[in-house]
């Protein structure tokens, strides 16, 4: 997820467990806590796939952040300390000292939470590293999404304007964020067998089936795919029709086999579950990760080699720039609410 739902939902969780320990200091310190996983992005990588794939590896294993909470509580113990807590909070009724249990559970939660939150998006996390460095990817929420953030910005904002309302504020953003999860994955289920129904009817063969929501989880993406071919269409929750018009691509999927001894290519391959096309421009061999975008205007699209005289030579791989297409853009975000909107490149 974005880094502001992120840091406001271990803002929140610190609420909820240090905040009558800590006073508001609970909701800045849990929030840059749970941001932490996220400096990975500060390690690079001399291969664009390889600093690709890494991030969301070992800096969100459960495991690696579980070993990691023990030294960060006590860490933040010695810094934090009784003296850090101010006269004013002092002077609260109700606030507790600060014990060496609840700095773990604090830190704890947060970190795994921020890991789990991630799962939930398309990108894949890589949860149980270095058991298994298989990405974990349940993709039913978009990377930003207000009607996951936005109750957690609220509850957090009246909580802290009323320190007597705080903690039941926080808890009810926190349940709502939390619910909304659990129905964005019905609703992908739902969605799921529309498509292959869908499928199905039109006699389209298909090997896997993607299905990715766009934010507020209305429109829905479906990508399927079937060997040197890849079909693409759109469901809205506001569709009368429970039938989904798949355009077919090429994926070029022979390129890919015939070049899989190439790192870049065959660690794509692995990444995404297959999900990617080749594409072949002028002499340059272009490898498009099929999870994130739409056709034409695909978020992360990596530069892998190209042919000299014929000859494939393998490159160190470039991230390129997105390639927007406006006007498909556009027809998109009218499908949301027009089932007959055109949004064929």
């Amino acid at each position: 997820m974005d880094s502001i739902s992120q840091f406001v939902l271990g803002a929140a969780i610190g609420e909820l467990t240090l905040g009558h320990r800590l006073g508001r200091k609970a909701i800045l310190v849990g929030g840059l806590v749970g941001s932490l996983p996220d400096l990975d992005v500060l390690v690079h990588y001399s291969d664009a796939v390889a600093s690709f794939t890494y991030h969301r590896s070992w800096s969100h294993s459960l495991l690696v952040l579980g070993a990691l909470s023990p030294f960060l509580a006590w860490f933040l113990q010695s810094v934090f300390h009784h003296r850090w807590i101010s006269r004013a909070e002092q002077s609260e009724p109700d606030l507790q000292p600060l014990r060496y249990a609840n700095w773990f559970w604090f830190v704890f939660l947060v970190l795994t939470s921020h890991a789990i939150l991630d799962g939930f998006t398309v990108y894949g996390t890589q949860l149980l590293w270095p058991l298994s460095a298989l990405p974990i990817a349940w993709g039913s929420v978009f990377i930003i999404d207000p009607l996951y953030t936005l109750p957690l910005i609220v509850g957090l904002v009246v909580g802290y304007r009323n320190r007597h309302a705080v903690r039941r504020a926080a808890l009810t953003g926190l349940l709502i964020s939390t619910t909304y999860l659990g129905i964005t994955l019905v609703i992908q289920q739902h969605v799921r067998a529309i498509s292959v129904q869908s499928l199905q009817d039109q006699q389209l063969n298909s090997t896997k089936v993607l299905v990715a929501p766009s934010p507020f989880s209305v429109l829905w993406r479906v990508v399927s795919m079937d060997g040197e071919h890849y079909h693409e269409g759109f469901y809205s929750l506001l569709d009368q029709n429970k039938q989904i018009r798949f355009a077919t691509y090429n994926s070029n999927r022979h390129i890919i086999e015939e070049h899989a001894s190439h790192w870049p290519i065959s660690r794509l391959d692995w990444f995404t579950n297959g999900m990617i096309s080749a594409s072949r421009v002028e002499d340059d061999l272009i490898i498009n990760d099929l999870r994130m975008g739409v056709e034409a205007s695909f978020v992360f699209r990596f530069l892998v080699g190209q042919w000299v005289e014929s000859e494939f030579v393998p490159l160190e791989s470039v991230q390129l720039p997105i390639l927007m297409n406006e006007a498909r853009m556009r027809s998109i975000v009218e499908r949301a609410w027009n089932e007959n909107a055109k949004v064929d490149p």
